[in-house]
């Protein structure tokens, strides 16, 4: 568990409650589409499981807000994977996503800075597409650059990369 001046961050539960999650289509818009509430925890735990690193809950007064945390991706497809299955070519990606009522109270970049601090890796990066511009605010004021433009199976994406 990490704590911020405002926030807790945790590893998901079963029992955590991500219907207001996939109800938001302000975020889903950004994120890709999430229907069931019990699939995305079932995911998110998962990559916990895999890489021992994965999407923290953030908590705002003991009430869910949102995610911030790590996927791993393939940078051969720039398809979530696993460090065992990506090797040399898995690449860390520090993702937020706050749910939209809570938008633009500094939430999104307190819970990254957490996570970012939390993490001991080399090389961290963030996946952001070109047209979001709340999620390039937060890129910029955690110090990130871009890097280059992919394309993921969804949508292309600027890797912004952190600094370390």
């Amino acid at each position: 568990m990490l704590t911020t001046e405002r926030l807790v961050l945790r590893k998901p539960r079963p029992d955590d409650d991500l219907t207001a999650w996939v109800a938001d289509t302000e975020v889903q818009e950004w994120i890709g589409v999430d229907h069931d509430p019990a699939e995305v925890i079932e995911r998110w735990m998962r990559r916990w499981e895999l890489n021992g690193i994965g999407p923290f809950i953030v908590e705002l007064d003991g009430r869910f807000i949102g995610r911030a945390g790590f996927i791993v991706w393939d940078s051969r497809t720039w398809e979530p994977s696993s460090y065992d299955v990506a090797g040399e070519h898995s690449e860390t990606e520090l993702g937020w996503a706050i749910l939209s009522p809570h938008w633009g109270q500094g939430y999104a970049t307190e819970a990254a800075q957490a996570a970012r601090d939390w993490i001991e890796r080399d090389r961290i990066i963030s996946l952001i597409h070109p047209a979001n511009v709340r999620s390039q605010r937060v890129a910029e004021k955690l110090g990130a650059h871009i890097g280059r433009r992919v394309e993921t199976p969804n949508a292309p994406a600027d890797v912004w990369v952190h600094p370390r």
